[in-house]
């Protein structure tokens, strides 16, 4: 595990950041932490509340030739560079 402290990165805060932990290591954290529980098939299941969709103004997609045209850009479909 490699641990980036906020410092490391110039912004400002308190903890420990986790950098690339494997899913085993990240269910443990959950658990841990009390976000999340393990089903009776080991799966780990949360509960996020009443926000669980993404907003509809950052939904992003590289613009390349092959898609292009074949996007409906817009306010909810915007480009982006790679």
């Amino acid at each position: 595990m490699h641990t980036i402290f906020p410092h490391d990165l110039a912004i400002a805060g308190t903890g420990i950041i986790y950098h690339n932990l494997s899913v085993p290591q990240l269910i443990e954290h959950a658990l841990r932490k009390g976000e999340g529980v393990l089903t009776d098939k080991g799966a780990l299941s949360v509960n996020t509340g009443k926000y669980t969709g993404r907003s509809p103004d950052d939904k992003y997609i590289v613009d390349t030739p092959a898609v292009g045209e074949k996007v409906a850009w817009g306010k909810v479909n915007r480009p982006i560079e790679k």
